[in-house]
């Protein structure tokens, strides 16, 4: 494994290793030249995470409603 080519808030180099064939952590792959692995390409929304976000936004939106409503 290779350490991570990211720069951390304090301005210094990532201490973490990366994954086989990467150049960065999962933590700093928003730092790659490519724009990191977002599965839906460049520029595209990762929708396994819009809809768990969506599903999450609408349980809680039900039990505020249900807890209102009693």
């Amino acid at each position: 494994m290779a350490r991570c080519h990211g720069t951390t808030l304090k301005g210094e180099r990532c201490k973490r290793e990366t994954q086989d064939g990467l150049d960065y952590c999962t933590i700093h792959e928003d730092q790659a030249p490519e724009g990191g692995r977002n599965p839906s390409g460049p520029g595209g929304w990762d929708t396994d995470t819009l809809l768990k976000t969506a599903v999450g936004f609408a349980l809680v939106g039900a039990i505020v409603l249900f807890r209102i409503k009693r």
